[in-house]
């Protein structure tokens, strides 16, 4: 029944996701978390765990994952139910993963978790500090490298033995009432801020993104480093221009060679207030003097006022501008699977309790052949494959 079985996932295409009022039923709850175990143990054991977590980074096979489980396939509230049916299921599970995090208060509890999970999995101690701090930095860039109009309010990692890992993470825009999903990987981060994503699914793009970890703004983050490395004096001088500048008092065009006139857009620099900007972060940085974005980023007070204060004078007085392009990745409506077992609000249908269960049941066995002996293990697959093969039927009905 595992995802995988006959499908090419792709990760283009769009999916929305509003947001949700409600909770999963208990009933529903406890069986996501059986369905949940009886995927991942046979999953792990054809696949391993390393590719389970390069599944969940993927933003397709998640929402395809969470519409069997029986979510709804357009609920926002699928990210973090189907985390804390994640996380209910490793724990009953023999698989060697672990997950930390989840939504709200619980997402400030991740690099405890991470460290005990590396302990665990015997990861060490050492390697449980280096995943605490790269949860922080995940959390830091989403929310304030990467200004989109969402606000991070999940946020999970799942990590492996080999110590490979995986971020998700959802954010708000209240407003709008949707949801955006940010999906990381471990083995596709070159640089934590240089294009990181794996994936980013939502539906709409935004129009006033201020994007500091695009490739785009490499010069703007290193414009940056610059900046804070002169000193807070230097800086509110600039910030002094900027303002001269908006309120038209002086012409800023004496810092472009070549330019008589400077057309740029400003949405997504608003409001910019002295007032919102860490003078003391700004003043333990100096004393510091950061080498790398990444470093700077981790340093506590340093947020989204502060750094979009600097990314305006980066581009209006040392002509660097910063990335507006938003990262989304558009993926696939994956409404198909929510025939699986139905959705939890009735949509496309009613959950049957008696089909679930017998699934579940199904699964159960098969994994139960599957550590028998090979002999058993192809029987079971074949098994596998019969339930595969029942769904697509219900697929094209």
């Amino acid at each position: 029944m595992h995802i995988e079985l006959g499908v090419k996932l792709s990760i283009k295409g769009i999916a929305e996701l509003p947001l949700h009022e409600g909770s999963v039923p208990r009933w529903l709850f406890n069986r996501m978390v059986k369905l949940a175990n009886a995927i991942i143990t046979v999953f792990v054991n054809e696949f391993g765990e390393d590719k389970f977590l390069e599944r969940l980074a993927n933003p397709l096979w998640f929402q395809a994952f969470s519409n069997v489980l029986g979510f709804d396939w357009h609920s926002s509230g699928s990210t973090t139910v189907v985390c804390g049916v994640l996380r209910q299921a490793l724990n009953k599970s023999e698989v060697e993963i672990a997950i930390a995090g989840g939504k709200g208060k619980k997402s400030l509890e991740t690099p405890i978790e991470v460290k005990q999970a590396a302990i665990k999995l015997d990861l060490g101690e050492e390697y449980g500090e280096k995943l605490a701090r790269i949860s922080r930095l995940v959390a830091k860039i989403d929310n304030a490298a990467l200004q989109d109009g969402y606000s991070i309010y999940h946020h999970s990692m799942i990590v492996s033995k080999s110590g490979s890992w995986t971020v998700i993470q959802q954010g708000m825009n209240v407003e709008k009432r949707m949801a955006r999903r940010y999906h990381w990987l471990s083995s596709k981060v070159r640089k934590f801020v240089e294009d990181p994503h794996n994936a980013i699914v939502d539906v709409k793009i935004s129009e006033s993104t201020l994007n500091l970890v695009a490739r785009e703004s490499r010069s703007c983050r290193n414009t940056i480093l610059e900046i804070i490395n002169h000193g807070p004096a230097k800086l509110k001088r600039d910030l002094g221009s900027i303002k001269r500048f908006l309120r038209k008092n002086c012409p800023i065009t004496r810092w472009f060679s070549g330019k008589n006139e400077l057309a740029v857009k400003l949405d997504y620099y608003k409001p910019i207030e002295e007032i919102a900007i860490n003078w003391r972060a700004l003043r333990n940085v100096f004393q510091v003097k950061p080498e790398d974005f990444e470093s700077f980023l981790l340093f506590r007070g340093i947020g989204p006022s502060t750094l979009r204060a600097l990314a305006l004078i980066s581009e209006l007085i040392y002509d660097e501008p910063p990335s507006k392009k938003d990262p989304i990745t558009h993926i696939f409506d994956p409404i198909k699977w929510s025939f699986a077992v139905g959705g939890k609000d009735g949509i496309p249908y009613p959950i049957n309790r008696k089909v679930y269960d017998s699934v579940v049941y199904e699964l159960e066995q098969i994994i139960s052949d599957m550590r028998v002996g090979s002999k058993e293990k192809l029987f079971a697959f074949k098994r596998l494959k019969s339930i595969s093969e029942r769904w697509s039927v219900n697929l094209r009905s």
